[in-house]
């Protein structure tokens, strides 16, 4: 898992390297500036021929800009340093880089108001333009002559490379405040702040890659950092290779209550991703004309009595708990709709189930009209909302939750002693102790139909195999399959259906 971190919990890190474990500040930026320009050199192999300007700011992440533009110097590069201030203004670090890369010819240029269209004609003419003007410690929208900078380097449609952040973003919120540069190239420092993974912020930023600058670990941890990213490495770690001395009941029987008339197909693609994720078994309740619609060859069913809509009845209430007695996990939700018949069995029925449960959809629904029966769901109970849902269970507006979805995720899982998996651009698991993990797979082309009960599937099968962490598993999968699918194919004609066809490829990159 990698370290997301807030602008306050950076700056204590760097504060704990240089103060606790006495490594200089100055040889920190010193780093930033190398990495950031052996990760050019890596993407530009011509890097040496390329016509480059650097837009310093006054802070540290100037002073990283005024590091770079000496390495590049030194390597031959036509480059120059616009920088947004008086050299006279220039404090620590930042001072002391800007006069050594002055000294050995890097040519520097104040910029002022009167001055920043002077140089419109090299701008025009350069290959790339580095971003180093504001750091993490932005927290209110650029204006004045700041805005007039970012303007500035957006202007000419260059290859852009912010350094850390992207001038004009708070790297906190994931929110948009004001004028922003955009960049092809974003290069994080030590670890990712939480804007370059939330989107509408991580919008801005083409590419994205982590830099190491020798920020000791034990720096790092002595944050109390609740936010992660999952990697590929964590989930290898959760599967084990199978016993070839087994059978199906080994890897778990997962009963899928769904569908209703018309939404059959959310029911069977919910059993067919159980199956696809490894489970042994599957049995798929729902409503008894379903069957005639849908009957996956490989999953069970189980025809329940129904209303007149074709929905659950509560009639169908002991029929399930009897198939429920021998089932590793459960999931519940998909094209349920919400009839008011079957909004009242999913209440009868949430207190009774003790194993493993997914929670989606219209069962979501349901609940959100019954908010205290989320007091009555066992710990080992998933949520797998999208925003709407998500607002309809908080009762708070949609734009709300997104706004801080980070921090809504987490309180909600803590609050109500449960897993939450809040879909979306990026989909966060938050945990019942706070924590939160956010997942780095997925693409635009999963914004379709029936998607979201892949998921459902995935997860459940994955907990009836008894994988620890299987809601962090089944959504790193999940987004696997559809990038999987969008590379070899493309996002735009993605369908549910092409996740499950994805998904044997998908796992066979992390199963042992």
């Amino acid at each position: 898992m990698l370290p997301v971190v807030t602008a306050k919990q950076m700056q204590a890190i760097d504060r704990h390297a240089i103060d606790e474990l006495g490594i200089p500040g100055i040889t920190l930026m010193e780093n930033a500036g190398v990495g950031i320009f052996k990760d050019l050199q890596k993407h530009f192999p011509d890097l040496s021929q390329k016509k480059i300007f650097v837009f310093c700011g006054k802070g540290n992440n100037g002073g990283d800009g005024f590091v770079i533009a000496r390495h590049l110097f030194n390597l031959g590069s036509d480059i120059r340093v616009l920088l947004a201030g008086k050299f006279s203004e220039l404090k620590g670090g930042a001072g002391v880089n800007a006069l050594s890369a002055q000294n050995i010819g890097v040519q520097v240029n104040e910029l002022d108001a009167d001055n920043l269209n002077q140089y419109d004609h090299k701008l025009r003419h350069c290959d790339i333009i580095i971003d180093a003007v504001f750091g993490t410690g932005l927290n209110k929208p650029a204006s004045g002559f700041a805005e007039q900078v970012i303007a500035k380097i957006n202007q000419f449609k260059k290859f852009v490379v912010s350094v850390d952040i992207n001038s004009g973003l708070d790297s906190d919120s994931g929110q948009l405040i004001g004028p922003h540069v955009k960049s092809d190239l974003t290069l994080a420092l030590a670890c990712w702040k939480q804007s370059h993974l939330l989107h509408p912020s991580a919008g801005v930023m083409k590419e994205i890659r982590l830099i190491d600058i020798g920020i000791p670990e034990k720096s790092v941890k002595s944050q109390n950092i609740r936010v992660h990213q999952s990697e590929e490495k964590d989930l290898k770690s959760y599967f084990h290779k199978r016993n070839p001395n087994s059978h199906k009941g080994d890897y778990g029987h997962v009963l899928v209550l769904a569908g209703s008339r018309g939404k059959e197909g959310a029911a069977g693609l919910t059993a067919l991703a159980v199956l696809r994720s490894g489970a042994g078994l599957c049995t798929l309740a729902f409503p008894e004309s379903c069957q005639k619609a849908v009957h996956p060859m490989e999953v069970m069913t189980v025809p329940l009595p129904e209303t007149a809509n074709g929905t659950l009845s509560l009639k169908a209430k002991e029929l399930i708990l009897e198939h429920l007695k021998d089932k590793s996990a459960m999931a519940i939700g998909p094209g349920l709709t919400t009839d008011p018949e079957t909004v009242a069995l999913v209440g009868e029925l949430l207190p009774l189930i003790k194993c493993p449960l997914v929670i989606d959809a219209d069962a979501l629904n349901a609940i959100s009209t019954h908010k205290n029966w989320l007091d009555i769901l066992n710990p080992e109970t998933v949520l797998t909302p999208h925003p709407k849902e998500m607002s309809r269970l908080m009762g708070l507006a949609t734009q709300k939750i997104q706004k801080n979805r980070i921090a809504t995720a987490s309180q909600f899982a803590a609050d109500h002693s449960l897993t939450l998996v809040l879909k979306g651009s990026p989909s966060l698991i938050a945990m019942a102790d706070g924590t939160v993990i956010i997942n780095p797979t997925g693409n635009a082309g999963m914004a379709t139909g029936g998607s979201g009960d892949v998921l459902t599937g995935i997860i459940a099968g994955l907990m009836a195999q008894g994988l620890p962490q299987a809601s962090i598993a089944g959504s790193y999968i999940h987004g696997q399959a559809g990038d999987y699918f969008a590379k070899n194919e493309s996002e735009t004609t993605l369908i549910a259906g092409d996740l499950l066809r994805s998904l044997p490829e998908t796992l066979k990159r992390i199963l042992p």
